[in-house]
């Protein structure tokens, strides 16, 4: 008889608790008929939930990070799908290896810049692509199904499996649904109340009280969702921007009738100054002076239309004095008066428009745009706004030949490179010894050599420094590349087709307009052909029209009376089960919706001619007042070796 005796993982002797003193039976029983507690046991299950959702955020982080062009979407379905050991390595090697199998068109929109004035740098993970918490999930589905009741639960579920649980996203197609849905137009029918909208009235979660201030402005209340993560939402949706309006216009009238006590107090005092320029009556706290001897007196009215008038009419050249950067003096005097305004009168002025922050930027943007112009200096300019740095190539001395001999040795070429270079070698002592000589007397010769000797250097110079140029204005920070003129993005490629940009952002477009999402197993899906019922891989039915669960009454869900082909039903108005509404129709409103941002974006219309390399083109005729040549290459090559 063989007796055989399990031992613990590592060995007996290896726990830490061995040689501890071992608790008595009857502590032992006591302590296993102790009841458990629920919140405790509750606490300990979140817990566990929210380190698994932080690890599960983190790696989607990091994926953003490194494939920043794919939809987050595609990550969140291939993270859930691995366990938890060493998921994100291998969703990184999927990806590397076979990731048109999995993005299958799935990629990422260009954020579109703010106009907002604030800084325009976004953050690559938003909130709403991060991995939901299971009570965030929770209490946005009883939230709907309060706000929605005219629709049915597994149709919710699945609007919010389409848009990751997010309430903000989520709600306009819910919004549209109930517009469209028949269940919805009944109930509200019979109940009488009014159909959801954007408005934060019919929101139930949304209480209104008096406002014993202001009457006629109650104040907006949040009712407490039992998730803070939700509440905060909630509260940024639709309770922050009725409170921002409120105080708006509660400033604008304060600022109203300030201006008309100071008037009223000014005109009193006796204490109003005419406008040399418009001859009207201004307090003091509204004119300005020009900087001249005779201190003319201008009013910000005047300033105000003058400066819109140079920035958006003819009167750049009249009113703007580019060597003061400033606004020249209005007043119509003999002889013309030379003065200037000075700036900070300028901003003030501007300020106190609604657009003036506005209107100072551009104003600001273009002095600056203008002075750098006439500079002539070798610039280096952002793609997003007028920034822009001196482009200084650096020192560059040519090798000698024995350093020449140590870089070409260790440096990696192809065979006709090496051939060539190892010629250049034996020839490169001649040449260095008269180099500036021939230099002088090819550019006696040929009158361009000299200029495109210049740019292969300035060419090399930035090979060395770095493509990336990163933008240094606070509203801006945008990064592009100094080569090909794209913006920047990690990893970047310069010379991408933007055919093939093109091509990328209708796809994505069309296939986010018709895609499903499972609300069971998150799995999203496309129809290409068959019957409006579908059945997902975990076993859940839905309707691929309306997007409910159909588990139950299959096939009953759909209409079940014989009418002509291709026309709708006129008994009921339960869905088709092989028409979808206009899904054509869909798909072309969203490549043609695509097309039209693609091209704004890129400032581009059908008309030009979007060949490939294109941009790379442009961007070296206006460094080398030319075409890139074929030998321009080779020059590069000599000029990257010759150079220290």
């Amino acid at each position: 008889m063989i007796l055989s005796i399990s031992m613990p993982k590592g060995g007996l002797l290896r726990r830490p608790d061995f040689l501890k003193s071992r608790q008595s039976d009857d502590a032992i029983s006591s302590k296993a008929k102790k009841p458990l507690d629920p919140d405790q046991v509750l606490a300990e299950i979140e817990e566990e939930q929210q380190s698994d959702l932080s690890d599960l955020n983190t790696a989607l982080g990091a994926l953003v990070d490194v494939f920043p062009d794919v939809q987050p979407d595609v990550f969140r379905e291939m993270l859930l799908s691995l366990s938890n050991e060493s998921r994100l390595e291998v969703v990184t090697e999927h990806l590397l290896r076979n990731g048109a199998q999995y993005i299958q068109g799935r990629y990422r929109k260009k954020a579109a810049d703010a106009e907002t004035g604030q800084p325009r740098h976004t953050e690559p993970l938003p909130k709403d692509d991060t991995f939901r918490s299971d009570k965030y999930k929770r209490a946005v589905k009883d939230l709907f199904y309060l706000e929605f009741k005219g629709l049915s639960h597994s149709s919710i579920r699945a609007v919010l499996a389409e848009h990751n649980y997010s309430y903000a996203l989520a709600r306009p197609t819910l919004q549209h649904l109930s517009s469209t849905s028949w269940r919805a137009t009944i109930s509200t029918f019979f109940t009488r109340k009014r159909p959801v909208t954007a408005d934060p009235v019919s929101n139930p979660h949304v209480e209104w009280l008096p406002n014993p201030s202001e009457p006629l402005n109650p104040l907006p209340y949040l009712k407490r969702t039992g998730c803070t993560e939700l509440d905060q939402e909630l509260y940024r949706v639709f309770i922050a921007p009725v409170l921002a309006r409120q105080n708006q216009e509660r400033l604008d009238r304060d600022q109203i009738l300030a201006q008309q006590l100071n008037e009223t107090e000014a005109e009193e005092a006796d204490a109003l100054f005419d406008c040399e320029c418009c001859f009207t009556a201004y307090p003091f706290e509204y004119i300005s002076t020009c900087d001249s001897h005779a201190g003319h007196f201008i009013c910000f009215r005047c300033i105000k239309l003058a400066a819109n008038e140079a920035l958006y009419g003819q009167g750049w050249a009249r009113n703007i004095d580019l060597a003061k950067s400033s606004l020249r003096c209005l007043a119509p005097s003999v002889p013309e008066c030379q003065g200037c305004i000075n700036p900070d009168l300028i901003r003030r002025a501007l300020y106190t428009e609604k657009d003036g922050v506005t209107s100072w930027q551009k104003l600001q943007e273009r002095v600056i745009s203008e002075n750098l112009i006439n500079s002539q200096l070798p610039l280096l300019r952002c793609l997003s706004c007028p920034y822009a740095e001196l482009d200084e190539p650096a020192s560059l001395r040519f090798r000698d030949p024995m350093t020449l001999t140590a870089h070409l040795v260790h440096m990696p070429m192809d065979p006709l490179k090496s051939l060539i270079a190892l010629l250049f070698i034996f020839v490169y002592p001649i040449v260095w010894v008269m180099l500036y000589p021939l230099l002088i007397l090819v550019a006696m010769i040929d009158k361009t050599a000299y200029a495109r000797i210049q740019a292969s250097r300035t060419r090399t110079v930035r090979r060395r420094r770095g493509l990336k140029f990163t933008c240094q204005s606070s509203t801006c920070g945008k990064s592009s590349c100094t080569n090909c003129g794209s913006p920047w993005s990690d990893p970047h490629a310069c010379n991408e087709a933007s055919l093939q940009s093109l091509r990328q952002a209708i796809e994505t477009a069309t296939t986010s307009s018709i895609k499903r999402t499972c609300p069971k197993c998150n799995l999203s899906f496309v129809k290409s052909s068959g019957c409006n019922k579908l059945v997902c891989n975990c076993g859940y039915t839905m309707c691929y029209v309306c997007r409910q669960e159909i588990g139950r009454e299959g096939y009953g869900h759909f209409c079940q009376h014989f009418r002509e082909a291709g026309g709708r039903c006129s008994e009921c108005d339960r869905c088709d089960l092989y028409i979808v509404e206009d899904e054509e129709g869909t798909i072309r409103r969203a490549a043609i919706q695509a097309e039209k941002d693609w091209l704004e974006r890129e400032g581009k219309s059908k008309d030009t001619d979007d060949k490939l390399g294109a941009v790379v083109n442009d961007v070296l005729a206006n460094a080398t007042g030319g075409k890139r040549c074929d030998y321009d290459a080779w020059l590069d090559f000599f000029m990257g070796i010759v150079l220290e």
